[in-house]
């Protein structure tokens, strides 16, 4: 789920200089970072450092702002100033994209009241009202409805029997470095941009993580009944399913504006892939578990996609302008295929290497800013800013019960 935060991408990272068909706007890669380096033998890089923990079990919502202005209100300040300025990078204007997403929030404020306690304190912190806040928290959405092609980004694993489900967020390096969780006492989730959900999220009985769908895939619009923002969507669903068949159904009912995939561990050991569209939604179900990139696993779609572009075979210039999609993807299934262990320790090896794990490269500042993965069998999560191999995982858990 990538958050997009600095900048329009389109669909294929270096597709507007390999094939002419697409735009993108972007600025220069966060000071530091080296975009020409060998893909090979990437420079250690290292964003953010620390990985704050909000701790709000037992709390009142009366008293959530004074415990996220204690410990994240410089994060949050922060978060919305960049977003702000994404908005204004991009030519949305903030006023008119918040009349427009009007019916998301009434949808999302009705599904999932007991996230917006949690918006509406952020927002306190932050000095905006309840409408900004929510609407710069949809800037993916706002990003895809401003570009000619889809948004894109990460990929996730689930290993099946084992409750184990992970993700790599990337994103361009601007969109790093800002990454907090917060922990209540139902769930456990990312907080991305330093104010919002991100698309990594725990209950007590299910764990999921998500990636951008590209290709033919399609989101429902901002007026439709369906749609929820993915923090709240996201959120709702972990403590609300018991099981990744009961998160499927929900999922029939509720829709992101911008096309996702979710990947779903319950703690039975259960795994499944919603790609989340339009219409139907497809569900993926194997006997190993799911690895996903960025394109639809429905059969021809990935090749369709690539002859449009001109690159009927796989070689370097597809490889590069379809972002790895391709590559990641049976990358990652390959290996959930054959591991003999389908634990943490496996997720965190998968997702550390090539080409799921990004580093800059080939002019691109398009790199993983974070790494997450959830045991749902052990009621814990554990994250890293960036690349898991170059920084510490922090390890969050529910605490058990009697």
């Amino acid at each position: 789920m990538i958050t997009f935060k600095r900048t329009i991408i389109a669909a294929m990272a270096a597709l507007s200089t390999l094939s002419g068909n697409a735009s993108a706007i972007s600025l220069e890669p966060v000071e530091g970072l080296n975009v020409q380096q060998p893909y090979y033998a990437p420079e250690n890089f290292v964003q953010q450092t620390d990985m704050p923990v909000v701790n709000i079990q037992g709390v009142q919502p009366a008293d959530y702002a004074k415990i996220f202005e204690a410990q994240i209100g410089e994060q949050v300040r922060r978060g919305i100033k960049e977003a702000e300025y994404v908005y204004q990078l991009a030519g949305i204007e903030l006023t008119s994209f918040e009349k427009r997403s009007t019916k998301v929030l009434e949808n999302s404020r009705k599904l999932n009241p007991e996230y917006f306690d949690i918006v509406e304190a952020l927002a306190k912190v932050g000095g905006i009202t309840v409408e900004e806040m929510f609407t710069l928290s949809q800037l993916d959405a706002a990003l895809a409805s401003a570009a000619d092609t889809s948004l894109r980004g990460c990929t996730t694993v689930s290993f099946d029997g084992t409750g184990v489900v992970g993700q790599v967020n990337d994103t361009p390096s601007l969109s790093g470095g800002n990454y907090w969780v917060l922990q209540a006492d139902d769930f456990i989730q990312v907080m991305a941009s330093g104010f919002y959900g991100s698309g990594q999220t725990m209950g007590k009985d299910l764990g999921v993580v998500i990636n951008f769908q590209g290709t033919d895939s399609k989101g429902v619009g901002l007026d439709s009944s369906m749609a929820i923002e993915l923090g709240a969507l996201q959120n709702y669903i972990v403590r609300h399913a018991k099981s990744v068949d009961e998160a499927i159904k929900i999922l029939d009912k509720h829709r992101t504006v911008v096309a996702s995939h979710f990947n779903f561990a319950d703690r039975q050991g259960n795994t499944v892939g919603v790609e989340m569209l339009s219409g139907t939604n497809y569900v993926i179900k194997r006997d190993a578990g799911i690895g996903h990139a960025n394109h639809s696993e429905r059969p021809g779609v990935m090749q369709a996609f690539a002859e449009s572009i001109g690159m009927p075979k796989r070689n370097k210039e597809r490889t590069i302008a379809t972002a790895y999609t391709e590559w990641r993807a049976d990358f990652a299934q390959q290996f959930i295929d054959n591991t003999p262990e389908g634990n943490i320790d496996a997720a965190k090896y998968v997702l550390n290497t090539k080409p799921i794990a990004q580093h800059a490269a080939y002019g691109s500042d398009f790199i993983t800013t974070l790494t997450a993965v959830i045991d749902t069998k052990a009621g814990c999560m554990e994250v890293a800013p960036g690349v898991g191999e170059w920084n510490d995982f922090k390890k969050v858990c529910f605490i058990p019960t009697k």
